[in-house]
């Protein structure tokens, strides 16, 4: 009987050889074809009549590769015969190959987004004209004590100062930003960003009107175009007046055309004219509060450098002023606007720019899912390599080199790279239209160099996930292939691909541990009353009129216990006062809150010395003050009880009592260090009703009840009233960004349950022999399964012990960033530990009861 040498074998001949090879050599190389199988089989025929056929073809080898002036194995029909063996392969492996892509698939997506976001970053207000010619002034603030801070702000005289007294600058503008206005058109009323900016700002910067003309008089503004669309819908909102509580009306005199917020600094809703601001008429008080941003327009060929000196010019005399009111220094210097975003350093009071740093942070988060999914496709190819030493063997005898062979197997990588980007890609469009990130931007100018970015990315992602197999497969030697005495890498008795599970495992629980820490926080954050109390308390925004007539009725409600005033609700960022011991030192800076007794109560803050402020219904300032524990600290009055009855001085003009100290507590952000604060009866600079409500309250009804009273007093303004904790959840849980994190998770956990599939599949397919003989000779299903799942149970628990006392190092780390903390959450550890065990237990179980359930008799006969 003729025996064929298989297609495999007759392609490799085809591919070393000249297809055109004689006749009588065809009938050479079928003899000794069926030669080798008369003597040692068909299986092992295959290896010794391709070993002895390449070495009789030589010659013919040769002569087709000098018809090629490079090396052939590098010729474009080489590398499209790399193509269709890597395609080939992926569809022999079918299994493996559909984890390799869904794992790599289910990984890029955030790397892409992440990506996105970094180009953004780079393309921060580049729609400016000249933007190359307009840099922004920052300040380096040196306290007396030697402390030096960076603002990414400057005072508000600098810019008047420089247009005034400089040559060699085309234009300077000044803008200062408020976060906390409250505007009503009488039928709606919105929280919005108000932005206020000089008449040089609209020359400088790229914001055109959509209608209307910028503002220039006092109580005038400008809209975005969502913000008019929201108040006014379809309606001209032109010479329309919005209410202020605070300022009174404000006429609308112009909209700006749609521009993309999420890609500038200058995210505002309104727009309002500088003269409309005050600091107060202290000349240095203008130049000691750095609130303003300030931006100069250089004259043409005017240096930064040049710029710079002049800068440290006007530092000097700035400080001259300084020194004398404020015992602090200040030095200024320029940062083109190409330069400000990402920033290099971290700088306060830069909204809206991310620094380098964060940014770095932030992708190496999404490259930990990439890394998981990268470790699946090494796994499994060493897995393989037994599989494929014999055609690295083959391959080497013939003459091939190590450097084609690693090209081999790179190409192969590389081209289920690509693949998993197509199926990446379509994701990416998922995520965008049904996951909302307020964040993440979509929107970019240059979308040609972002998918060569995104090609690059992912050539660099095939190459590194190759690397490793390539190199390790195309040592292989060939006698020791054919031999079969090859045996992968391992460190000590757990074998490498073993520590690759090891490996996915831990980093999977690290990055799990380190969600479930963030979630935990995030939690105590928003759900937070131990610091103040939330729960309960209605905060009602106030105008400037009849509101005692108000309050009169809101008491003779059932459902309200307290009424409490204040300038401001916690939760936001308070203004700044001076506070010092004397009018001759040197000024601490304090946070400042006008409240009333009641309010102080209604928070319920802990006074641990002294007692609260007086009960009075005085229409005057009290010359009294409730501190908090950080301030007695700072002015150095000693004890907390000895601070009681101690003068203070308050923005360097009154004197204030202390008569109480309450705890420091957590008022506006859990990340910032402790700062002093201070409480002071100040009726004038009221602005918010806090009330405290029985605990069973019907919200609905009771607002119902409350907006109808409003109404009565104040028939042309929409009462604008909030609860205190839904304020807070919703301000320190960002559900869109917890459901893009929990995605994260998931994915990050179905990589790693991928890659224990198919290490898992593979290893009970190597052990079908094993498993046939075991039940032939009594072993029960139960004990074959027992024996199967040991060595993974083995690695997982090896995986949970090192990543347990790393999620708890993660936890602690993660809570030095922040002051105000609820500790870490071991029983979210442990939980979490135990779905991933157990999810990956489940799987163990399953695969193994499966291999069990085999046929002793067929998995031996098919032996």
């Amino acid at each position: 009987m003729q025996h064929t040498p298989p297609r495999w074998v007759r392609t490799l001949l085809r591919w070393w050889a000249d297809p055109n090879t004689s006749e009588e050599v065809e009938g050479d190389l079928l003899e000794l074809y069926n030669y080798w199988v008369a003597t040692v089989g068909e299986r092992k025929a295959n290896w010794k009549y391709t070993l002895n056929a390449l070495k009789l073809l030589r010659p013919f080898a040769k002569d087709k590769q000098s018809q090629y002036p490079t090396t052939y194995l590098y010729s474009p029909t080489m590398i499209r015969n790399y193509f269709k063996i890597a395609f080939r392969n992926a569809l022999k492996y079918k299994l493996f190959s559909f984890i390799n892509l869904l794992g790599l698939s289910l990984a890029l997506p955030s790397a892409l987004m992440a990506l996105i976001q970094i180009v953004s970053y780079y393309e921060y207000d580049n729609f400016h004209q000249d933007s190359d010619r307009i840099v922004r002034i920052i300040t380096d603030e040196k306290q007396e004590d030697g402390e030096m801070t960076h603002w990414a702000s400057s005072p508000v005289a600098l810019g008047k100062y420089i247009k005034e007294k400089w040559v060699g600058v085309e234009q300077s503008t000044t803008l200062v930003r408020d976060s906390k206005w409250v505007l009503s058109s009488g039928i709606k009323t919105k929280n919005v960003r108000a932005i206020y900016a000089d008449a040089a700002f609209f020359q400088v910067f790229h914001f055109p009107l959509e209608k209307g003309s910028y503002p220039v008089e006092a109580h005038t503004v400008v809209l975005t175009h969502e913000t008019a669309e929201w108040f006014f819908k379809e309606v001209n909102p032109i010479g329309r007046i919005l209410e202020h509580p605070t300022y009174g009306g404000f006429k609308v005199v112009g909209v700006l055309k749609p521009f993309n917020q999420q890609k500038t600094q200058f995210r505002t809703d309104v727009l309002v004219p500088l003269a409309g601001y005050s600091n107060g008429s202290d000349k240095a008080k203008e130049w000691s509060e750095l609130n303003a941003h300030t931006f100069v327009k250089l004259s043409k060929g005017r240096s930064i450098a040049s710029f710079n000196k002049q800068l440290g010019a006007t530092s000097s005399e700035v400080n001259k002023l300084l020194n004398a009111a404020a015992g602090k220094g200040l030095a200024f210097q320029a940062q083109t606007l190409g330069d400000i975003s990402p920033s290099e350093n971290e700088l306060k009071n830069d909204p809206y720019v991310q620094d380098v740093r964060s940014i770095y942070i932030n992708f190496g988060f999404q490259l930990i899912i990439l890394v998981l999914a990268a470790l699946n496709y090494i796994n499994l190819t060493l897995a393989r390599s037994m599989n494929r030493s014999r055609e690295v063997g083959v391959r080497k005898v013939a003459g091939a080199t190590k450097s084609q062979i690693i090209f081999q197997f790179l190409t192969e990588s590389v081209l289920i790279s690509y693949l998993a980007l197509g199926m990446g890609l379509f994701l990416l469009w998922m995520i965008k239209t049904f996951i909302h990130v307020s964040w993440l931007t979509w929107e970019i100018d240059h979308w040609e160099y972002l998918i060569l970015l995104f090609l690059a990315f992912n050539f660099v992602l095939g190459i590194v996930a190759g690397a490793s197999p390539s190199l390790v497969l195309s040592s292989y030697q060939p006698v020791k292939v054919l031999k079969g005495t090859i045996s992968p890498a391992s460190f000590g008795k757990i074998g490498f691909r073993k520590s690759l599970i090891i490996v996915q495992f831990t980093i999977a629980l690290v990055y799990i541990f380190f969600i479930g820490h963030a979630y935990h926080q995030i939690e105590y954050m928003a759900n937070d009353n131990v610091n103040y109390q939330r729960e309960n308390r209605l905060n009602i925004h106030l105008t400037g009129t009849s509101n005692e007539r108000f309050a009169a009725e809101v008491s003779t409600v059932k459902e309200v216990e307290k009424i409490g005033y204040t300038s401001l609700s916690f939760g936001n960022t308070p203004p700044y006062i001076e506070i010092k011991n004397t009018k001759n030192d040197a000024p601490k800076p304090a946070f400042f809150y006008a409240a009333d007794r009641q309010f102080i109560d209604n928070m319920g803050l802990k006074i641990v010395a002294g007692k609260n402020l007086p009960e009075t219904k005085s229409e005057m300032a009290l010359p009294m003050v409730v501190v908090n524990q950080k301030a007695v600290e700072h002015l150095h009055l000693g004890a907390d009880q000895e601070a009681i009855g101690k003068l203070i001085v308050l923005n360097d003009t009154v004197s204030a009592t202390i008569v109480g100290v309450v705890a420091n507590f957590c008022h506006y952000d859990y990340e910032h260090k402790i700062e002093p604060v201070v409480f002071q009866y100040q009726p004038a600079a009221f602005r918010v009703m806090c009330l405290t409500t029985s605990p069973a309250t019907d919200r609905a009804s009771l607002e119902a009840t409350l907006a109808s009273l409003w109404k009565k007093h104040h028939p042309y303004v929409e009462m604008n009233a909030s609860w205190l904790d839904t304020d807070m959840y919703e301000r320190y849980y960002p559900y869109e960004d917890m459901q893009f994190a929990g995605m994260q998770s998931i994915v990050i956990f179905v990589v790693a349950i991928l890659g224990l599939i198919g290490i898992l599949t593979y290893s009970l397919e190597k052990r079908t022999k094993e498993i046939g003989i075991r039940k032939v000779i009594g072993a029960t299903a139960e004990e074959v399964m027992r024996l199967l799942a040991a060595d993974f149970i083995k690695l997982l628990s090896i995986a949970a012990v090192v990543a347990v006392p790393l999620g708890v190092a993660i936890g602690l780390y993660m809570n030095s960033y922040l002051v105000f903390h609820n500790g870490v959450s071991y029983f979210t550890m442990a939980a979490l530990l135990l779905v991933v065990l157990g999810v990956s237990l489940a799987i163990v179980g399953y695969f193994s009861w499966r291999a069990v359930q085999t046929n002793p008799a067929k998995s031996l006969k098919s032996e």
